[in-house]
């Protein structure tokens, strides 16, 4: 039989893609990673997250301000801390507005460490309306050990 999958199943698969590419990335390809991020989180009705203009991305990205570009993608409202790590990596803090969570990421470059830490964001809240949606029933006779 061929299951259908859904468009929710298709971008939460890219996102995950996209996580992995940001924290296997060089600072050489911090631009192409931030292209990315505009095609697969670019929401102008504001319906996923913060809405941004990629023109206005492009422009920073021509100037070489990538850490800029990345948070106006992330968005004003969001609480963030970077610092760079004893070994000369990057990290990147994201606190979610309750300051319930915290998402920390790595990554070579600030840059790539936001959009890191962002995406990973975006997977645990999916994760946790999956979780809000399905509750998970025991069959009648299965035993807990």
């Amino acid at each position: 039989m061929i299951e259908r999958v859904s468009e929710t199943d298709v971008w939460t698969a890219r996102l995950r893609d996209f996580l992995h590419d940001c924290a296997g990335s060089a600072p050489a390809e911090e631009h192409d990673r931030i292209r990315e991020a505009v095609l697969l989180l670019h929401d102008p009705d504001g319906l996923v997250g913060h809405s941004f203009e990629p023109a206005a991305i492009a422009a920073m990205l021509a100037c070489g301000a990538g850490e800029s570009a990345v948070l106006a993608i992330l968005g004003p409202d969001l609480n963030c801390m970077i610092s760079r790590g004893s070994a000369g990596s990057c990290l990147a803090t994201l606190v979610l507005a309750d300051g319930s969570e915290e998402v920390i990421c790595e990554g070579s470059t600030f840059a790539l460490a936001l959009l890191a830490a962002y995406v990973s964001m975006l997977l645990a809240g999916a994760e946790r309306e999956d979780e809000a949606v399905s509750t998970f029933t025991m069959p009648a006779g299965v035993r807990l050990h």
